[in-house]
């Protein structure tokens, strides 16, 4: 008599290889709308955050303003940091990366409305970025330490303290690192960068319970042969 057995994959490794299949849809969206209402006229001002318009009932406001742009530069710098980083998380857990958005898109310009009253128009996706990075950064930290790979979690760990520092070097001199903003024709808001890194290592810390796993022919119990 034999009986054949499942062969039964480790779950790092299938992790890894669901990861690697997983198209990163909703980045890519979320960062050709940016473009999208860039290239469309009047979009930007029917869409972005304007303190008046709120005021005025116009909430939508509070979301669709992330997707506004003062001109070419900002768009570019901040539409293609999002894909990059947006892609890397949603490849990790998009449930996640969905925290992370819906927490930041209504935290950051509800910062901005109550630390910043003189500010009347407020637009682009840098609060967003910035919470994507602290995300990718707490999600790589956790899964490193967890493994026991002490140098990728140091790297982790630095990389988010390197980015904790350039937003403290933002909030004291009210200029942007990357970003030339006179040039681009826009004023700096480092408090969206700290809220929207804040919201992103709350997403990355959240206890999220495991997807459930779908029967496949590795895994599947085969009836014992004679």
């Amino acid at each position: 008599m034999t009986e054949t057995r499942p062969v039964q994959p480790s779950s790092h490794r299938r992790s890894e290889t669901e990861r690697a299949g997983r198209l990163p849809g909703a980045s890519l969206l979320l960062s050709a709308a940016a473009l999208a209402v860039f290239l469309v006229p009047g979009a930007a001002r029917l869409l972005e955050y304007d303190r008046s318009a709120l005021a005025a009932g116009e909430l939508w406001r509070l979301v669709t303003c992330h997707w506004t742009h003062w001109g070419a530069e900002h768009l570019i710098w901040d539409m293609v940091v999002f894909a990059l980083l947006g892609a890397a998380c949603e490849g990790r857990s998009r449930r996640r990366l969905w925290l992370g958005l819906a927490l930041s898109a209504l935290l950051v310009p509800a910062a901005v409305w109550l630390v910043i009253p003189g500010m009347e128009r407020y637009r682009g996706l840098s609060g967003l970025d910035s919470m994507l990075f602290a995300l990718l950064a707490t999600e790589v930290l956790r899964e490193k330490l967890a493994a026991g790979r002490r140098l990728w979690a140091l790297a982790a760990a630095a990389a988010a303290l390197a980015f904790a520092g350039k937003i403290a070097w933002e909030l004291a001199t009210g200029t942007a690192v990357f970003v030339d903003s006179s040039a681009a024709g826009m004023v700096p808001v480092p408090l969206a960068h700290l809220v929207g890194a804040a919201c992103g290592a709350l997403a990355g810390m959240a206890p999220m319970a495991p997807p459930l796993a779908q029967p496949d022919e590795a895994t599947r119990i085969h009836p014992k042969t004679w």
